[in-house]
């Protein structure tokens, strides 16, 4: 499955908001209240690419109609068009662990009812199967970097 790769993301210090590093190790341009951020071109620090992070970055991808991923980075980030994006900031969880159960107590606060059962009786339906596929590709990409970094 295609998938961005890792984010190297670090904090600025002038808005502290993560924002995309480069190769070079300086701080992409960034807008703040609509002008350019008057911060550092150095990082803060670099960011751990937890699980939350790296789908953010898929969700800017094109291919969600074909690429389950990227549908599950644009549900959970992208919001109707009226509402503004968010960001990992802004979620609960950081791990496919905590997404999942997260996924299960919006699902019971929608309907009140906890038994999500499908024809074969399991509780968990597509977006479980989403977020499983999100963790094999996501736990890939982190062994990869391991193994580059030994």
């Amino acid at each position: 499955m295609d998938t961005n790769p890792l984010p190297r993301l670090g904090d600025c210090p002038g808005c502290s908001e993560e924002i995309r590093v480069r190769v070079d190790g300086t701080l992409q341009q960034h807008q703040r209240y609509g002008a350019r951020c008057p911060g550092s071109r150095r990082p803060v620090g670099l960011l751990e690419p937890t699980f939350v992070r790296w789908l953010h970055a898929n969700a800017p991808r094109k291919d969600g109609r074909a690429n389950r991923v990227t549908r599950l980075a644009q549900m959970m980030f992208r919001g109707c068009t009226q509402s503004p994006n968010r960001t990992p900031a802004d979620m609960t969880w950081t791990t496919a662990e905590e997404l999942h159960e997260d996924w299960h107590r919006r699902l019971v606060q929608l309907s009140g009812c906890e038994d999500r059962r499908e024809m074969d009786g399991k509780h968990c339906d597509w977006v479980c199967r989403d977020v499983e596929t999100a963790r094999r590709v996501y736990a890939a990409l982190t062994a990869g970097a391991d193994q580059d970094a030994a």
